[in-house]
């Protein structure tokens, strides 16, 4: 009897385990800030450009004005630009496990996946039109 629920103890003790965040907090909020800088940096240059944007990757890089170093903080993830109408969308991934989603018309980083105990696809899941004032 005493093996069984020694037994009982160390699954359950497993299984919370495994459910327990694998992320720095410390780290995600600083991905999350710089994250949110390049968010609003790629809307502007959406919505302000003279250019027309539909290729994620240019608009991202005209955004940055092409300086690589701005991304090395997000080395070893990946970063995703969505275009919704007039709206744009980063994604911070890591092995295609969504984890910072953040609409760059808005002042806050918008939502950290990082903290929930289901893991999302890395694929957006706001919708600009809903979350941003202008259309």
């Amino acid at each position: 009897m005493k093996n069984l629920i020694l037994l009982i103890t160390i699954v359950l003790s497993v299984a919370c385990t495994s459910l327990v965040n694998t992320y720095d907090p410390e780290k995600m909020a600083n991905l999350a800030s710089q994250l949110k800088d390049i968010s609003a940096a790629v809307d502007g240059t959406l919505k302000f450009s003279s250019q027309t944007y539909t290729d994620p990757q240019a608009l991202l890089m005209a955004a940055i004005n092409d300086e690589q170093n701005k991304l090395d903080p997000f080395e070893g993830y990946q970063l995703k630009v969505f275009i919704q109408d007039k709206n744009a969308v980063l994604l911070l991934c890591e092995d295609d496990v969504l984890l910072i989603e953040d609409a760059g018309c808005t002042a806050q980083s918008d939502l950290q996946h990082w903290q929930s105990t289901q893991s999302k696809a890395c694929a957006t899941t706001l919708d600009t039109n809903l979350v941003c004032k202008i259309n």
